[in-house]
């Protein structure tokens, strides 16, 4: 594969072009197409051909004299296509009517680790999505073993995520490569992206390409909506779940003109109704809420070099929390009951184009965002109000340097407006941050086994002045059973002191900060293996990794120094995480896919002068999950289990203690183990399942320290380590109807 192919479908995914030719073969099934692995591909007259991977890609030289591409496979119809431009292809081959007796059935794995990305990537396509009920972003990591998800308080409901054991705010979160749910957006941000929206999502660890950005320390999440001229025709998805929460998706296509412009429209409804106390504290479990979501895309592809895409969604969703007989609409008083409201409103669109000249091998892309989001809300007698506007935009030329894709390079300059205005304290905050930057990528691979990549950028920042980003990643592939990779880059990211930090104010201690900006800066060093075994007559596959990273600069929540206020500072000392992780694919027996992860997390900070270990923070995580699928997938099976570490909890001193013993064992909380299951009926055109999360029940005890008097010195709901709802059962219905 041509180097200017794979990195114009790592980061631009609506444009490519090459010397060689790109695709994905499906295969309709009654459910929906899956990727069908080790169908014969080849030029038609020639001994030319290759057999298409586990996930249904392939990559194909083509010489002058090659026109006709032919698609074969058993039980399948043949399908031949005529190719004018070397333009990646997506192919859906029908079963072969004439042999009705049989019936050939891929077993999608759902994951996979990318082979031919220098940066170590797992992608998740949406028959993982499926292994669980996954209504928003952050509820599809259920069963990865990289990504850690919790609530970052017992009263908002607010979920969070943590990659190589730091939390979600230093991995660069971004939709369709563009960035997103950031500033306001960050705490609730995740349960903003509709699971069944999503086509697939990538994880990358360590430090990302320069191409998108300097924000990315620990990694980065991309997120791929489904498009517009997808062989989806009409999806719909309804859940309910027996503590009250109701959720709808519906999302369809439309050909306007022919293939060349197409649109698609996606609503999203959700709302949790009935008040739930399980473990009898007098406070809701989760929040009362209502989120409605409408997103209209469009694309334009005249298939001779450009193409266009463009859309804007609008959100508006309530949040209403606190004690049981806290009501909507009662003000935030000592006589009322302790409540919580948030209101949050946010407008987004964005546009992205592309153009490429093939008898240049030269690709010019363009990509731009932007939200307006309005936040209004209480917490207790904490009032916090705030205004965002945010602009982003790049532009991106891609030059392949020597027309034989060993040599390539990126080029181009990006721009981010952030307009912030925050009221807390009743006091007003507001900044404007202007950041336009320049950078340049140069990849070179002599061979398919080795690829070298280097990047480096330079930002202006109007707060923070110049500074330079760079990064290099490098992959070697040892034959074909082994993949050695390495990393190592700086990262920049801006922490919004207020926004980012928000659910601190569920606590009785105010927050104490001198700016409400502050820039955080940071090296990552990585390095991973992946080993491919064959095990009667099956692939293994083993996959060992190890991250770094080092701050230089952090922003600290300090909640161990003073009885009085949560000390939000710059950090002084050191601070850094190191993560180990090993994990093995494998399919023992036909339709049963296992997975089985470890990780270590060592995740130290300096706090109150003292190096310690970062409280809240598991120090391991162990993962299995099965997956089994009946003989023509009729049913689906789904179990994971996940064995979390136990940690350290905060404690401040009180009168009479000059300082608090970290090591003592009554400032610990104890391993837990979390288990989820699903099972899914699949028919034509439709599919129901019936789930459950938190299998057993078990929940962090007394997670709201003094629930009893929530308006005294006591109160705190802010140190959250496990689960604080109990079992979860759930159940749903899926229908799809694809293009014939």
């Amino acid at each position: 594969m041509k180097l200017s192919v794979l990195f114009l479908l790592i980061f631009f995914p609506f444009i490519a072009f090459s010397q060689v030719l790109e695709g994905v073969v499906f295969g309709k099934e009654e459910n929906g197409r899956q990727p069908l692995p080790g169908v014969n591909i080849f030029w038609q007259g020639t001994s030319k051909g290759v057999a298409s991977d586990n996930d249904g890609t392939f990559k194909i030289s083509k010489e002058s004299g090659d026109h006709i591409l032919v698609f074969s496979f058993v039980g399948y119809e043949t399908h031949e296509l005529h190719v004018n431009e070397l333009q990646p292809v997506e192919i859906t081959l029908q079963p072969n009517l004439q042999l009705e007796e049989i019936k050939v059935v891929h077993k999608n794995r759902g994951t996979y680790l990318s082979a031919i990305d220098p940066i170590q990537t797992e992608r998740i396509n949406g028959a993982e999505l499926h292994k669980a009920a996954c209504c928003n972003l952050a509820e599809s990591f259920e069963t990865n073993p990289s990504v850690d998800v919790s609530y970052s308080d017992a009263v908002t409901g607010a979920k969070q995520i943590k990659l190589l054991g730091l939390d979600g705010t230093y991995s660069l979160l971004q939709i369709e490569n563009m960035p997103a749910m950031r500033g306001l957006a960050t705490n609730f941000g995740l349960t903003y992206v509709p699971g069944p929206w999503i086509e697939s999502i990538q994880v990358s660890k360590g430090a990302a390409s320069i191409l998108n950005g300097y924000e990315s320390i620990a990694g980065q999440i991309n997120a791929e909506y489904k498009k517009p001229d997808a062989q989806e025709k009409l999806f719909l998805n309804a859940y309910a779940g027996a503590s009250g929460r109701y959720e709808f998706n519906g999302n369809g296509n439309i050909r306007v003109y022919k293939d060349k412009l197409t649109t698609g429209l996606f609503v999203y409804a959700a709302e949790q109704s009935q008040r739930n106390d399980e473990n009898g504290d007098g406070f809701l479990d989760e929040p009362l809420s209502r989120q409605i979501q409408v997103f209209n895309r469009w694309k334009f592809n005249n298939h001779n070099g450009f193409m266009a895409q463009a859309g804007f969604t609008v959100l508006t969703e309530d949040r209403t929390g606190g004690q049981m007989n806290f009501e909507r609409g009662m003000e935030p008083l000592v006589s009322n009951p302790y409540g919580i409201q948030i209101d949050n409103n946010r407008l987004e669109g964005f546009f992205k184009s592309g153009y490429v000249w093939p008898s240049q091998r030269t690709a010019l892309a363009w990509l731009s965002n932007f939200s307006k989001h309005e936040t209004r809300s209480f917490y207790g007698l904490n009032r916090y109000d705030a205004d965002e506007t945010r602009f982003y935009g790049s532009a991106i030329l891609t030059r392949d340097l020597n027309f034989s894709g060993t040599h390539t390079l990126n080029t181009g300059f990006s721009f981010i407006y952030d307009d912030f205005s925050e009221n807390l304290y009743q006091r007003q905050f507001n900044r404007t941050e202007q950041v336009p930057g320049i950078f340049g990528e140069y990849t070179f691979k002599p061979n398919e086994a080795f690829t070298l990549m280097t990047g480096i950028r330079a930002d202006f920042h109007n707060l923070f002045g110049t500074f330079i980003t760079p990064r290099l990643h490098f992959r070697y592939n040892l034959g074909n059973h082994l993949t050695f990779r390495g990393s190592a880059g700086k990262g920049y990211r801006t922490a919004n002191v207020i926004s980012e930090n928000n659910f601190l104010l569920a606590s009785a201690r105010p927050l104490q900060f001198v700016n409400d900006v502050f820039q955080e800066e940071a090296w990552n060093y990585g390095f991973a293996i992946v080993q491919y075994y064959t095990l009667w007559e099956r692939e293994l596959q083993i996959n060992a990794e190890f991250f770094r990273t080092d701050f230089k600069s952090q922003l600290v929540v300090d909640r161990e120094t003073s009885a009085g206020n949560i000390i939000l500072a710059p950090l002084d000392g050191e601070s850094y995480s190191n993560s180990l992780q090993f994990d093995v694919r494998f399919q023992p027996i036909d339709r049963l896919d296992v997975l089985l992860a470890y990780r270590h997390n060592d995740v130290q900070q300096t706090i109150g002068g003292e190096l310690r270990e970062k409280p809240l923070t598991s120090r391991y995580k162990g993962m299995a999950s099965f997956n089994y699928t009946t003989n023509l997938k009729k049913w689906m099976f789904d179990y994971t289990i996940q064995f979390n570490g136990g940690g350290r909890i905060p404690r401040f001193p009180v009168e009479g203690m000059e300082r608090v013993d970290v090591s003592a064992d009554y400032y610990e909380f104890s391993p837990y183990t979390v288990m989820n299951a699903q099972i899914t009926k699949y028919f034509r055109h439709w599919n129901m399942y019936l789930g459950t999360e938190n299998l057993t029940g078990f929940m962090q005890e007394n997670p709201i320290a003094g629930a009893d008097e929530p308006f005294g010195p006591d109160f705190d709901a802010t140190n959250i380590w496990g689960p604080v709802m109990g079992r979860r059962i759930y159940m749903g219905v899926r229908f799809l109807l694809n293009y014939e």
